[in-house]
């Protein structure tokens, strides 16, 4: 386990980017579920193909489905490395890091987002906006980023009291 160094309190930088993928993941796949598919404010690549005829909406959703086996197979590979540093380590891995490591990848995913798909590539506008809405959601993805450090930070003291602190 020499080659493997804690990154922090006992956590590996694997565990902690194992974490981070799979927040990756579980933010697009509720992106595509909730956004294109319940509330259907845009489709994945509506910038593209107009969702005012048949035949682009079907293109639409054809994206927006193969967006979502994609982002379920983002989950399970960060879903398995996570499994595999926890069957690897000596004890349980302390949750705060490895909860504000996901919520990294979920802001990470949203950040990615509103500046590749959104700005980069235009392949479609929240709410059909022309753009309005992405200087927020940019502030949105950067606030729960931070978020996600400060978990992950607070984490230090899990696990770090001395018996004396006990009593």
């Amino acid at each position: 386990m020499s080659h493997q160094r804690d990154a922090f309190g006992g956590v590996t930088r694997r565990a902690l980017l194992a974490a981070g993928i799979f927040g990756f993941g579980f933010s697009g796949l509720i992106d595509v579920l909730v956004l294109h598919l319940v509330l259907q404010w845009h489709h994945l690549v509506s910038g593209l193909y107009p969702q005012t005829t048949m035949a682009g909406l079907r293109t639409n959703m054809l994206a927006d489905g193969l967006f979502s086996i994609t982002m379920v197979v983002i989950m399970g590979i960060g879903g398995g490395l996570l499994w595999r540093a926890e069957r690897r380590a000596a004890s349980p891995l302390p949750v705060r890091p490895i909860a504000g490591s996901a919520v990294v990848g979920l802001g990470a995913f949203d950040l990615y987002d509103v500046l590749v798909d959104h700005v980069l590539l235009g392949l479609h506008q929240p709410l059909s906006r022309g753009g309005r809405y992405n200087p927020h959601w940019m502030v949105v993805s950067l606030l729960i980023i931070g978020a996600g450090l400060y978990v992950y930070r607070t984490g230090s003291s899990e696990g770090r009291e001395t018996p004396s602190e006990n009593v």
